[in-house]
């Protein structure tokens, strides 16, 4: 099994105007990223909130 190592994260440079234009073009996969983990969390609050239902029911 790999493990992320600190020295495999690569941080963009704000100050790079090339790393810029690449952080613009990932945008689109950035937003879409964004929606699918909010999509999972407010899933998971469902569940959460189901689960003290049911729990709350049989207590």
């Amino acid at each position: 099994m790999s493990y992320l190592k600190m020295s495999d994260l690569q941080f963009p440079d704000l100050s790079n105007h090339q790393g810029n234009t690449q952080l613009k073009a990932s945008l689109p996969e950035r937003l879409v990223r964004v929606i699918l983990c909010a999509g999972f969390f407010a899933v998971l609050a469902v569940e959460v909130s189901l689960l003290i239902q049911a729990l709350g029911v049989f207590g």
